[in-house]
């Protein structure tokens, strides 16, 4: 029996406003289903990140400053269950937002967050008044860097602001409810303290940018990559990407998380072999923390 577009969305909508994980939730890993053990320490001089599944991270600097990127918390099947209880995070000093899709700017979250913890948010200029509109109390870094093309410092970590060929909208009430303009998608290049750049793309189709200013100008080390489809690039166009940006490292994400994305990392990895050899791809597990250097 074929679905249809409306039932399609229906059923991630339900599946992602947290009425029922359903199929979904199948596709999770492990990382959900049992907890994780006692994290290393980490090493000296070292930039730690740990994938939160899906599109979600957390960055550690080098000087322990920890940044929360596109947290999709509550109803993100693939985020580890350690961190779905309030105040599991211990400490958070910045929140970073690419864009208000609801897997990865969730309000339900985004107030908890800001509520538990009293976190900087850095997040494209209309998405930052939104927010701010939303949630009073957010420290919203409008001014510091609002918008593409911005580079600001904070606590020593240099933050720009780049291009991401996909859209914003923030969807209030569930994928068939209010859609309300938040600004553009944006990606985001960290240059930590010990010179290591790392380059977040968001959610983005292939673009021009990723040669001739993301690879070329800024030169990142690790280029963080979705790959799953459908709604951003797949494992292919994520590949040639490699080959665009020409990282060290190359780290796949937002795959796997519904039914309709790419499962797995085995093919990204394959084409990045044939396309961008050079480039070390390096598939994470939600819920491990991994050194940078």
């Amino acid at each position: 029996m074929q679905t249809s577009r409306r039932q399609f969305f229906q059923s991630i909508g339900l599946a992602i406003g947290g009425i029922g994980l359903g199929t979904m939730a199948q596709t999770a890993t492990a990382a959900q289903k049992q907890e994780m053990p006692t994290p290393k320490a980490r090493k000296p001089g070292a930039v730690g990140l740990e994938w939160l599944g899906h599109g979600s991270f957390l960055f550690v600097s080098v000087e322990g400053k920890r940044f929360l990127f596109d947290p999709w918390i509550t109803t993100n099947p693939s985020c580890p269950g350690k961190y779905k209880q309030p105040g599991s995070f211990e400490t958070v000093d910045y929140i970073v937002w690419t864009h208000g899709h609801v897997d990865h700017f969730m309000l339900g979250d985004a107030k908890e967050l800001i509520e538990t913890y009293d976190p900087k948010i850095i997040a494209p200029w209309e998405l930052s008044f939104f927010i701010k509109n939303e949630i009073p109390r957010a420290d919203c870094l409008t001014f510091d860097l609002g918008n593409k093309g911005a580079t600001a410092s904070f606590d020593g970590i240099g933050i720009t602001m780049v291009e991401a060929f996909h859209s914003a909208g923030a969807q209030l009430t569930g994928f068939q409810g209010t859609n309300r303009f938040v600004g553009e998608a944006v990606g985001y290049i960290f240059e930590f303290e010990n010179g290591l750049k790392v380059y977040h793309a968001g959610d983005t189709a292939l673009m021009g940018d990723m040669k001739t200013i993301i690879g070329d100008f800024y030169q990142p080390d690790i280029a963080i990559l979705p790959i799953g489809g459908v709604f951003t690039m797949g494992s292919t166009e994520a590949a040639h990407a490699c080959a665009l940006i020409n990282p060290r490292i190359a780290i796949p994400e937002h795959y796997a998380t519904f039914p309709v994305l790419e499962h797995n990392a085995e093919n990204f990895k394959k084409e990045v072999a044939k396309r961008a050899p050079g480039v070390e791809t390096r598939e994470l597990k939600p819920g491990a923390m991994v050194d940078l250097s």
